[in-house]
Formats: C-alpha cells, sequence, structure tokens
C-alpha cells in the first residue's frame, strides 16, 4: 500500500519562509518610514508653533511699548531688545540658543534659536519707531528642519 498522506516539502518550506520574510521586511520597512515622516512632522510643527508663538508674543509686546530704548544691540545676529513700558524696561535676549523675555524663555528646549537680528528703522535720524526682526529656528534633534520668520513691529 502506498503512503497516501502528503505534507510540505522541505523545498516549499523554505519557499513559504522566504516570501513571508520579503513580506515582513517591506512590512517593517513602511512602519520606519512611517515612524520618522511622523517625527520630522512633529518637528516641523513644533518649530511653527514657537515661531507663531514668537510673532504673537513680539505682537502683544508692541501693542504697549512707549519706546525702544538706546542701549538695544541692532545689526548683529546676537541682538537685545530692550523696550520702554509703564512698568518699566523689559528685554529680549538670545542666550544659548534660546529666546528669553524678561528672563524668561519663550522658546521651547527642543527648538534652537540661531538668529536674532534687529534692525532699527528710524524717524528722522534718531527716534527710532520701530524693528525689523530676523529670526531663524532650527530643531535641537534635525538641524535641516529650520524655519525663518522677518517681520517688521512698529511702536503704536
Amino acid at each position: 500500500m502506498m503512503n497516501k498522506l502528503k505534507g510540505m516539502t522541505l523545498l516549499e518550506t523554505i519557499v513559504y519562509i522566504g516570501l513571508f520574510s520579503i513580506v515582513l521586511v517591506m512590512a517593517v520597512s513602511f512602519m520606519l518610514t512611517t515612524q520618522e515622516s511622523n517625527l520630522k512632522s512633529q518637528r516641523r510643527n513644533t518649530i511653527h508653533k514657537s515661531s507663531e508663538f514668537v510673532i504673537q508674543h513680539l505682537d502683544d509686546r508692541f501693542e504697549n511699548v512707549l519706546g525702544i530704548t538706546n542701549t538695544s544691540v541692532f545689526n548683529t545676529d546676537n541682538g537685545i531688545l530692550d523696550l520702554q513700558f509703564d512698568s518699566g524696561t523689559k528685554q529680549y535676549t538670545l542666550v544659548n540658543s534660546t529666546l528669553y523675555f524678561d528672563g524668561v524663555p519663550i522658546t521651547p528646549s527642543t527648538v534652537l534659536v540661531s538668529k536674532f537680528y534687529l534692525e532699527p528703522v528710524y524717524q528722522g535720524n534718531v527716534d527710532v519707531v520701530g524693528v525689523r526682526v530676523n529670526i531663524v529656528f532650527v530643531s535641537r534633534s534635525d538641524s535641516d528642519i529650520t524655519q525663518e520668520i522677518n517681520m517688521l513691529f512698529s511702536i503704536r
């Protein structure tokens, strides 16, 4: 009598394992690519939110500013902006790649500020009536992810 039990041969098993391995490698590759893409999107989003916050912060402060003091440092990548308010002088500074307002950091630790360039806008030759601000934000985790803002803020 012949044995009628049929099973998988060694060759069939190797082919199935090979096909399964190819599918598994493709799935893992897709998942890693998706994860990396999501991480880059999160970093871009963090930089965008930080830049929007800084723009809004500056805009809000210039609503109530009385003047820009002569102790401000212009035309350098590490500018200092001293603003005069009813309550006294407040200062924007760039220290260790973090932007500060009156000693309080306004950019998160995941975002570096590589440039805080201030250019005065004069009325006549003496009175500073506004400031052109150029700020460059860089992701701490991925230096390829950057955002630059250029704004003009004036005393109202």
